[in-house]
């Protein structure tokens, strides 16, 4: 009876320390299998990064394109239609004009630290004081939606305003009459960067 007894307590300890050596094996594993999730769960957030990255390339090389952008050294130049973004002859932005912006503050976006400048201009239908006011108002109305709504901080843009000065355009045909096509390309908004000079080490 006692070798019975003595049998039976054997057997349980072997049992408990059966089971004791296998959650010790199991140890290692389960931090093992933790780790890997771990490494895993960095490596798809990396991955994700990558590809925001990526899209922001992306998205800066369309938007450079769609506004046929123009880099001569160190400064780059966008045009904007002023007819995408205003009603003839107003200051107030369309409701339209935010996605062409929203494309401008994506290409500012990569330059956080150059200076921009936003230039106003008209076609020569009426005043030249009046086509002046309308340029600068224009230019600022830009200027204040990309520091409202772009990222851009305001210390680092600035406005100015042509009026009808500087077209790229005719105004008028050879035989004197109206050019509405030219007209429509001198109502213009530039916005130029100035990147900072790299300096040398």
């Amino acid at each position: 009876m006692l070798l019975n007894r003595a049998r039976l307590f054997l057997l349980v300890v072997l049992i408990i320390g059966g089971v004791v050596t296998i959650f010790a094996q199991n140890d290692p594993q389960a931090a093992l299998a933790k780790k890997q999730a771990e490494l895993d769960r960095q490596r798809i957030e990396l991955e994700k990064k990558s590809l925001e990255l990526r899209q922001k390339e992306l998205d800066f090389e369309k938007a450079r394109q769609e506004f046929q952008a123009q880099q001569s050294g160190r400064s780059l130049s966008m045009n904007l239609s002023g007819d995408v973004l205003f009603d003839y002859d107003k200051a107030a932005l369309k409701p339209e004009a935010e996605q062409a912006l929203k494309k401008v503050a994506v290409v500012l976006s990569q330059f956080p630290e150059s200076k921009v400048t936003v230039e106003g201009y008209t076609d020569s239908k009426g005043t030249k004081a009046t086509n002046m006011q309308l340029s600068r108002e224009r230019a600022q109305a830009v200027k204040d939606w990309l520091v409202r709504n772009g990222g851009v901080l305001a210390v680092n843009i600035s406005t100015k305003g042509f009026g009808e000065q500087y077209p790229i355009a005719p105004n008028k045909n050879t035989d004197g009459t109206d050019n509405p096509l030219g007209r429509a390309l001198n109502r213009r908004v530039s916005i130029i960067v100035e990147k900072p000079a790299t300096t040398v080490p």
